[in-house]
C-alpha cells in the first residue's frame, strides 16, 4: 500500500504571514493538528497544533514558529516507510509532494489505521 492510497487531500494549508491565532482556528475547523506553510505555492514548513499552543502570542506569525526542516513524502512511498520515519523521526505529520507541488498530508494516525485493519 502507498502513502498516495492514505494520505488526506485537499490539505488545510497557510502562509507564512498567517498570525498563529488565525492557523490555530483553522486547525480548530478542519479537526487536524498539522498545518503545511505554502509560500507562493512551495512548502517552506509546518506548524503543529503544539507549535501553536507554545507561540508567544496569537499575533505571532508562522514563519516565526514554524519547522522549517520538514520531512516529506511521495505519494508512491510505501506505508511501511511512513511508518519507519514516524518511528525513527518521532514527529506527527509528513506533508505529501508530487515533484514540487503539495498533494496531502499524512499522519500517524492514518498509517496506525490502515496497520490495524
Amino acid at each position: 500500500m502507498t502513502v498516495g492510497e492514505i494520505m488526506v487531500k485537499p490539505v488545510v494549508t497557510a502562509a507564512p504571514d498567517t498570525p498563529a491565532g488565525v492557523a490555530w482556528r483553522l486547525l480548530r475547523q478542519a479537526r487536524v493538528r498539522h498545518l503545511p506553510v505554502l509560500d507562493r505555492g512551495l512548502l517552506v514548513g509546518i506548524v503543529s497544533d503544539r507549535d501553536l499552543r507554545t507561540a508567544p502570542s496569537e499575533a505571532a506569525r508562522l514563519a516565526e514558529i514554524m519547522t522549517r526542516t520538514v520531512f516529506v513524502l511521495s505519494p508512491d512511498a510505501s506505508v511501511r516507510r511512513a511508518a519507519r520515519l514516524f518511528r525513527e523521526r518521532r514527529f506527527g505529520a509528513m506533508p505529501v509532494l508530487d515533484g514540487r507541488e503539495l498533494v496531502g498530508i499524512v499522519s500517524v494516525v492514518d498509517v496506525l489505521r490502515v496497520l490495524s485493519e
